[in-house]
C-alpha cells in the first residue's frame, strides 16, 4: 500500500491492489475502485474493465 502512495497514478500497482482486494479480501467495493482509478488512466484497459464489472456483479448480490 506504501507503494501506491507514492506512485498513485501506476496502473500495474493499481491493478495489483484491485486483485488483492476482490480476489484474496473479497472486499469487492476497493476492487471496483482501484480498477476504476485504473480505467481513468487507460480507458482501453479490457482486463480491468471486465475485472470491474464482474465485482461490480458481485456487490449486486444479496
Amino acid at each position: 500500500l506504501k507503494m501506491n502512495d507514492t506512485s498513485p497514478n501506476c496502473v500495474p500497482i493499481l491493478n495489483v491492489l484491485a486483485h488483492m482486494y476482490g480476489r484474496h479480501l473479497s472486499d469487492f467495493e476497493s476492487a471496483v475502485e482501484f480498477y476504476t482509478q485504473v480505467l481513468e488512466i487507460e480507458p482501453d484497459n479490457a482486463w480491468a474493465r471486465d475485472e470491474r464489472r464482474k465485482y461490480s456483479r458481485y456487490l449486486s448480490y444479496d
